[in-house]
């Protein structure tokens, strides 16, 4: 068991702050999310958490028929793959070819809220949760806005969207002693996703968790249909498998369900879910997520299907060469490099 007191040792040492950021300013063919909060306050007015109302974050609410949509395209190792052009894309609304309107590509900051499991039903699975958190500091550059949840029962904020590194691991540093042994990640990941339906740019939730949900007023059909409905990407970094190393590999069907949903989860919202089993792998996986989001391609149309019912619609990404044939992407030797690219499934259209 871990104790009040080892939660106080060296890992949780703050360093020295990072000289504040100004504003950040958008680029050729990027958006950037302007946040409201633009400085650190001195002493920052608590903030209660927002009701989550299922029947008000199921549809996005537009008022243009614009739909946007981020693409990753990766190697076999994770790594993305740059240098593409409008012409190597085609986007396919259930199935007919879109004409892209907007295109955007290059490096770009990112948007992150960083989304806790913080329970005292596991002492085990609370070190390594806050372990992965203080890593993924390590990950921020100056330009990046990031937030900082936590839940258990209830989902509750403990850093708005700020550039400042230092105010980050203030935040996680209140992470100290759990008071509920409840892991609503439903509501949680609900409550993140309405909170961000504003943001612009380069966005993800990262939410380091067990994937087991306990008490969410949320079904795990509703959990889906709002991850499908939401242009923001879900990063789920599981912890199960962390304990399943030393507990000898077993592995009970509970954890096995909550693989499975996070993994439709992360599919369905463009993101990808990860499951390290040593927390020598964290550095990699945190570069890859970061990678991604920073080096994305930024597509945008106007569905040829403007009827405003409601209804969700399949979305598929295509890569293509001059010549409209499946894209061929060489390495240095000149083999062919296997790619994959990153999504989100769908979109709901508005609705009248």
């Amino acid at each position: 068991m871990i104790t009040a007191a080892a939660l106080d040792g060296p890992w949780f040492a703050q360093s020295q702050s990072d000289q504040q950021q100004s504003g950040p300013k958008p680029n050729v063919d990027e958006t950037v999310l302007a946040p409201k909060k633009t400085a650190p306050s001195a002493a920052p007015a608590e903030k209660k958490p927002e009701r989550i109302n299922p029947n008000d974050i199921y549809t996005l609410s537009t008022s243009t028929n614009l739909v946007n949509l981020d693409v990753m395209v990766k190697d076999n190792n994770g790594n993305p793959i740059s240098g593409l052009g409008r012409k190597n894309f085609k986007v396919f609304d259930d199935g007919v070819e879109q004409s892209i309107s907007n295109f955007g590509t290059g490096e770009a900051p990112m948007t992150v809220t960083l989304l806790i499991e913080f329970s005292n039903k596991y002492w085990a699975f609370l070190y390594q949760a806050l372990q992965d958190a203080y890593t993924f500091l390590n990950f921020i550059q100056p330009k990046d806005w990031v937030a900082v949840v936590s839940f258990d029962m209830k989902p509750q904020i403990l850093s708005d969207f700020t550039q400042d590194r230092s105010e980050v691991r203030g935040a996680l540093d209140q992470l100290r002693i759990p008071g509920f042994s409840e892991t609503n990640l439903y509501d949680a990941l609900a409550f993140t996703i309405d909170r961000m339906k504003d943001a612009q740019g380069r966005k993800a939730i990262l939410v380091i968790c067990t994937g087991i949900d306990t008490f969410s007023k949320l079904t795990y059909p509703e959990m889906l249909k709002i991850s499908k409905a939401s242009d923001t990407a879900i990063y789920p970094v599981s912890i199960l498998e962390w304990l399943s190393v030393r507990i000898g590999g077993r592995m009970d069907f509970t954890a096995d369900q909550a693989r499975n949903q996070l993994n439709y989860i992360a599919q369905y919202s463009g993101g990808q879910a990860y499951y390290p089993r040593f927390d020598a792998e964290l550095p990699e996986i945190y570069q890859q997520i970061g990678g991604q989001l920073r080096t994305q391609y930024s597509l945008g149309f106007i569905p040829s299907n403007a009827a405003k019912d409601g209804r969700y619609h399949k979305l598929k990404v295509a890569l293509i060469d001059d010549s409209g044939n499946p894209l061929r992407i060489p390495d240095k030797k000149g083999k062919p490099i296997k790619y994959r690219l990153l999504a989100r499934d769908g979109y709901y259209a508005p609705k009248s």
